[in-house]
């Protein structure tokens, strides 16, 4: 970059760095743009007001979020005019937290020129409690953009995503202070630029030896995913219904030949009630009989309840007993599965895709004596849900997806790239199967050791070993985004107040 670009008018500074920030997420492999991708927005931050400062961050945010999640518009499960209102609002509602950081910074700024040193801890609080409520979506957070870096994401199993995050937006302010103080005044920062670029690195690849040392010993599950690669259109074809289940029933046939201890397909994969069609329901029993192979699927499923028909998008295990357990789905889609404001604006339901109801257990599986736990696509992209689930007891965590309505865009990749930090947050094996790809084995280091690409037919099978260890994140959490929060308070009250 040349720093002449620094004199360009803030609006079209702030514009810059949304570009350079939504190109730094999957799939373009460009994380390494996000390291000098906010010195622009920190440029039209330091000179502009509070208000300003709101708006100039705020068109930065909607610039990064059209390029991040731009795939929101291409959903092939309903029309283009509701899906496209749908990813405008998400883009709209996500850059408002990027606003109230922008304002919160400028307004400490102005006052006590300290802006700078309150902006890690600030954007990393902001991020944080931007993965709650029903609108909650950690899915950008710009720690997603290192995902590729395995080194670097190393950290998240003591300070879960929101370290990353923290260290790229100090790598910035570094390199952006770097740049304006005098040149007598450089080695000193760039030593110290220097030290917080590398350290993460130094660390990462010692701690990747370290933990693919300690499980380099012989792995004692086998599992075997099934990849059908069956669109979902084609799935949901009441003529050709059959054929998907006859499809899912060779494909588990193929995977027994691997002598696995589990067999999973993925989302959703019966085009029908499975546990409602009972000629169905009694084939699959059968053939995890005879197989003597536990089978674990996605699949829909309802119950009624107080007198009101419940629809569950749920994962059943089925032993070869024929006994059947069942996980329902807690975290479901906002507008995609369900609507979170049909109370307060009926009128919204017309922008929802599904209507299923939320589950409320924080199921634990066993297949012989490992405990495990499934997650359902978008769950995956939760760390304090998944951690809940380990902290139950599970050992593994089973991902089934079904990404097939979003075809070739950025989204399969963008959600593979999730289930790579929630092995290393926990250092537990993540299987993640999937409908039309990705489907991936990944170690506790983040390391895949097999993987299914996108669009493709087939099946992966791979000895794991369950998790052994309760990592610092798994025992205290998002303790690192709790700190910030209280640094913010802490540092601004003193900044503010010392200056009157």
């Amino acid at each position: 970059m040349k720093w002449r670009i620094l004199n360009l008018a803030p609006w079209k500074l702030a514009i810059l760095s949304g570009v350079l920030v939504g190109i730094s997420f999957p799939p373009l492999k460009l994380g390494i743009v996000v390291w000098v991708g906010f010195v622009p927005l920190l440029r039209a931050l330091d000179q502009s007001p509070p208000a300003k400062s709101a708006a100039l961050i705020y068109l930065a945010g909607v610039t990064s979020n059209i390029i991040a999640i731009y795939w929101l518009s291409l959903n092939s499960g309903a029309p283009l005019p509701v899906v496209f209102a749908s990813m405008i609002g998400a883009v709209i509602y996500l850059a408002l937290y990027w606003a109230i950081l922008g304002y919160l910074f400028s307004l400490i700024h102005v006052r006590t020129g300290k802006g700078f040193f309150i902006l890690p801890f600030l954007w990393v609080s902001v991020e944080y409690l931007m993965s709650f409520g029903p609108l909650g979506f950690p899915w950008i957070s710009v720690a997603t953009t290192q995902v590729e870096y395995l080194p670097v994401i190393q950290l998240v199993e003591y300070t879960g995503i929101y370290g990353i995050t923290f260290w790229i937006i100090l790598l910035n302010i570094i390199l952006y202070r770097y740049v304006l103080i005098p040149s007598a005044m450089k080695r000193r920062l760039m030593t110290s630029g220097l030290l917080v670029l590398v350290i993460p690195w130094l660390y990462g690849y010692a701690r990747i030896e370290m933990v693919s040392f300690q499980s380099g010993e012989d792995k004692d599950f086998r599992i075997a995913l099934v990849q059908p690669n069956v669109g979902p259109h084609e799935k949901w074809d009441p003529l050709k219904r059959n054929w998907v289940f006859d499809h899912l029933d060779s494909m588990y046939v193929e995977a027994a030949k691997e002598n696995p201890q589990m067999i999973v397909w993925p989302e959703s994969a019966t085009p029908f009630y499975l546990r409602r069609n009972f000629t169905r329901l009694n084939w699959v029993k059968q053939r995890v009989k005879k197989a003597q192979i536990p089978l674990l699927t996605g699949a829909v499923d309802w119950e009624i309840s107080s007198g009101t028909r419940k629809i569950y998008n749920s994962v059943f295990l089925i032993h070869p007993d024929r006994s059947i357990k069942v996980y329902r789905k807690i975290q479901l889609v906002p507008f995609g599965e369900y609507n979170p404001l049909s109370e307060q604006f009926p009128l919204s339901d017309e922008l929802s895709l599904g209507h299923f109801s939320p589950g409320n257990s924080y199921t634990v599986f066993t297949v012989g004596n490992v405990p495990f736990s499934s997650l359902i696509c978008f769950e995956s992209a939760f760390p304090q849900l998944v951690r809940k689930f380990v902290n139950q007891g599970a050992k593994i965590l089973v991902i089934v997806v079904n990404d097939g309505w979003f075809g070739k865009t950025s989204e399969p990749y963008q959600h593979a790239a999730l289930a790579r930090f929630r092995a290393v947050e926990h250092r537990i094996p993540v299987v993640r199967c999937a409908n039309t790809g990705i489907s991936a084995i990944y170690e506790v280091s983040g390391r895949s050791s097999a993987l299914l690409p996108l669009d493709s037919q087939g099946i992966i099978s791979a000895g794991i070993i369950p998790r052994k260890v309760l990592t610092f994140y798994t025992r205290f959490g998002d303790l690192f985004a709790n700190i910030s929060i209280l640094s913010v308070i802490i540092l601004g009250a003193w900044f503010w107040y010392r200056e009157k």
